[in-house]
């Protein structure tokens, strides 16, 4: 399967799950699912159960969900970024960069680097919580990077 850009990612592929799945934005919880495993694998009977006998919409339900697992896991702590904070203003409640920016009182260089290390914490949660929720379906995702500048050459 083909990795997506993670802004590409959580900007259109989230809402294609979410609005698949039916959940309204303004109601973003969905069937109660124990995160903490019952044994030694990390998935719970019920929710195996569950899986196992979903519908096309409940399937894109169940990933929009797996998704938000991962946003709600990343960390948001004062010194740390606020990475969740920033996940879920930015993407969920779609405010533009600098409403974030306000609502989490950093100037712009915190902001730019906190928003890159939330994205990056997002990724490695996602892979995390793709696996354990058995989401084969869902892409991996990487950061992406910019090209480096390369000296202009001199014309003769």
């Amino acid at each position: 399967m083909e990795s997506k850009d993670v802004n590409d990612f959580l900007k259109k592929d989230f809402w294609a799950y979410m609005y698949q799945g039916g959940i309204h934005p303004g109601k973003l919880t969905g069937a109660s699912f124990d995160l903490a495993p019952t044994g030694h694998t990390n998935t719970n009977s019920t929710e195996k159960t569950y899986v196992d006998t979903m519908g096309k919409a409940e399937r894109a339900q169940y990933l929009a969900l797996t998704v938000l697992v991962a946003i709600k896991d990343c960390t948001d702590f004062e010194y740390h970024g606020k990475h969740r904070t920033i996940l879920e203003t930015y993407f969920i409640q779609n405010l533009n960069n600098q409403q974030t920016q306000v609502k989490v009182g950093m100037n712009d260089s915190e902001y730019k680097s906190a928003k890159r290390d939330a994205l990056k914490e997002f990724i490695k949660r996602y892979d995390y919580w793709r696996d354990a929720r058995d989401c084969p379906e869902l892409p991996p995702l990487f950061y992406p990077q910019k090209p480096k500048k390369r000296p202009k050459s001199t014309q003769k």
